[in-house]
């Protein structure tokens, strides 16, 4: 990547440069503190899940797969060559449980149960729905800036 004295590419600026690393920051620490609090809490975090509208079977899944694509999608933001990868691996995380949160407000569901934990199980409906509309908003802003730093390096 051709870079200018300064250490930033060119046709960059820093301050789209400071944007994009506060935004995979952020990703980096939702994803990890949902995953980690999802596996210290496991039993908590399965039995919420058990309570969800889902099948039984599927409920179960669900409790390792959430926390394993968190991860995952952690370790793809970790590193610059899959940084992008990662944040449309958020973004889809997080229109999905937006989907859901919409879902149980127009009363799709019977009941919807809260499986999120730490600071988020205390958050109202309405409320965790305009947390998750602002996660995917600075998602969306780091995936351009990423895309946009990509294709700088990429004609340099």
């Amino acid at each position: 990547m051709i870079t200018n004295n300064e250490g930033l590419n060119y046709g960059f600026s820093k301050r789209e440069n400071i944007w994009r690393e506060a935004s995979v920051l952020f990703t980096v620490l939702l994803f990890s503190y949902a995953a980690i609090s999802k596996l210290i809490n496991y039993e908590q975090a399965r039995n919420q899940m058990l309570n969800q509208v889902f099948p039984r079977d599927f409920a179960m899944l669900l409790t390792w797969a959430v926390p394993s694509v968190e991860l995952i999608t952690v370790l793809c933001l970790s590193f610059n060559r899959t940084v992008i990868v990662g944040l449309w691996f958020s973004l889809t995380l997080m229109i999905s449980f937006t989907i859901y949160i919409i879902l149980g407000l127009l009363h799709a569901f019977s009941r919807i149960p809260c499986s999120c934990g730490g600071i988020l199980e205390n958050m109202g409906w309405q409320t965790h729905l305009f947390f998750n509309a602002a996660c995917i908003l600075i998602i969306i802003t780091g995936l351009i800036l990423s895309i946009k730093e990509r294709r700088i390096g990429d004609t340099r």
